[in-house]
């Protein structure tokens, strides 16, 4: 079996086939439990709300024409010519278009995230979290692959995550005020 190459880190470094090492922290990891940040993987740059709307061009062909219109499930700018095509084509038909005037920055910018697909069903969008496995998965997935795993929908499940998180930080900074109080009563022994 070839061995993989990694830029961040040196062949040297690569010192059992299958692991890597950390550069920075030397912690090894198994490659096969390496998992693809689909956030990071599918980012794209989204058009800064400082742009004059006047002058921004349509993100979704190269003719840099003037876009018109913005879509919110692509995060686009769109020129005439492209809105045209996104609400003729089967795929995008059902997407909010927005005419320029219309848009305000918080559309524009981090709030309203690009879809992120499947990489096995390039339609679908994720949109559930399979507690089982531990990931996101589409409908297609959890119906063939996940069907008898627990599941719930992506929003549901980010709302318990961030009560977990939040009970987490209350814990950690009840934690970290105690350790500073005891922190205190030994410097004032000495």
């Amino acid at each position: 079996e070839r061995e993989r190459q990694y830029p961040a880190i040196p062949k040297k470094e690569l010192s059992i086939v299958g692991v890597l090492r950390c550069p920075i922290c030397g912690q090894e990891c198994a490659e096969r439990h390496i998992i693809d940040n689909i956030f990071v993987k599918d980012t794209t740059e989204v058009p800064s709300s400082t742009v004059e709307k006047s002058n921004q061009v349509c993100t979704s062909c190269e003719d840099n024409a003037e876009a018109n219109g913005f879509c919110v499930e692509c995060v686009e700018w769109l020129c005439k010519t492209c809105i045209r095509a996104h609400q003729r084509v089967k795929f995008t038909k059902d997407h909010t278009v927005r005419q320029k005037e219309e848009v305000s920055p918080e559309a524009v910018g981090v709030t309203n995230q690009r879809p992120v697909f499947c990489p096995y069903h390039k339609k679908e969008q994720l949109k559930l979290y399979c507690e089982t496995c531990d990931k996101l998965t589409c409908r297609d997935c959890q119906l063939l692959e996940h069907k008898e795993h627990r599941y719930q929908f992506i929003e549901e499940a980010f709302q318990n995550q961030k009560v977990i998180i939040d009970t987490l930080i209350t814990k950690l900074m009840e934690k970290s005020k105690y350790i500073k109080y005891t922190g205190e009563q030994i410097q004032n022994r000495y």
